[in-house]
């Protein structure tokens, strides 16, 4: 009788833990409906290694997301040749652009993606007029986002990128999102 006892107390305990971090986890996905935006952030910087090479750094945040899946994808011009990545076929084509897919990990509230771009000029000898560098976030139904902040340009053998430190579009929370 006594180890049917301590069972039975053990198979409760689990129970009630793991009603608790379901309470737990509702709370948390009612707060962040209620009460907090979604935002969207987007940084990029470059940074110049060789005379004609820059390693360009994209940074990805969705901010308090009440959903599970996203991704982002990356559409950098064709005059651009990216050395360390290859294009994603799976994204929406955009005339005059390449895809390149973003892994995005959640942590905690935020969904996080962070890449780095090796890229060159195809030809090295025209210059290249101010291009914007599109980042769509979508889930696994919709497209949430898209961002155009960011222009890259080459002028006398420099690639420039301009654009602010941080780019941020807020929306309402709403499901299904």
């Amino acid at each position: 009788m006594r180890k049917f006892w301590r069972v039975f107390g053990w198979v409760a305990f689990g129970i009630f833990l793991q009603f608790k971090f379901n309470v737990l986890y509702g709370i948390v996905f009612l707060e962040n409906l209620n009460f907090h935006d979604r935002a969207y952030w987007v940084e990029m910087n470059m940074v110049s290694t060789e005379e004609n090479l820059r390693v360009l750094k994209v940074k990805a945040t969705v901010h308090h997301s009440l959903g599970p899946d996203y991704f982002t994808n990356v559409y950098i011009p064709e005059h651009y040749e990216v050395l360390n990545e290859t294009p994603y076929v799976g994204a929406e084509p955009v005339s005059g652009y390449r895809a390149y897919r973003m892994n995005m990990k959640r942590k905690y509230r935020d969904v996080l993606g962070e890449k780095f771009f090796i890229i060159t000029p195809q030809k090295l000898d025209e210059d290249i007029s101010a291009k914007p560098i599109k980042v769509h976030f979508e889930n696994l139904k919709q497209r949430l986002h898209s961002d155009e902040t960011y222009l890259i340009s080459t002028a006398k053998r420099k690639t420039l990128l301009k654009g602010p430190k941080v780019a941020e579009a807020v929306y309402p929370q709403k499901l299904g999102m």
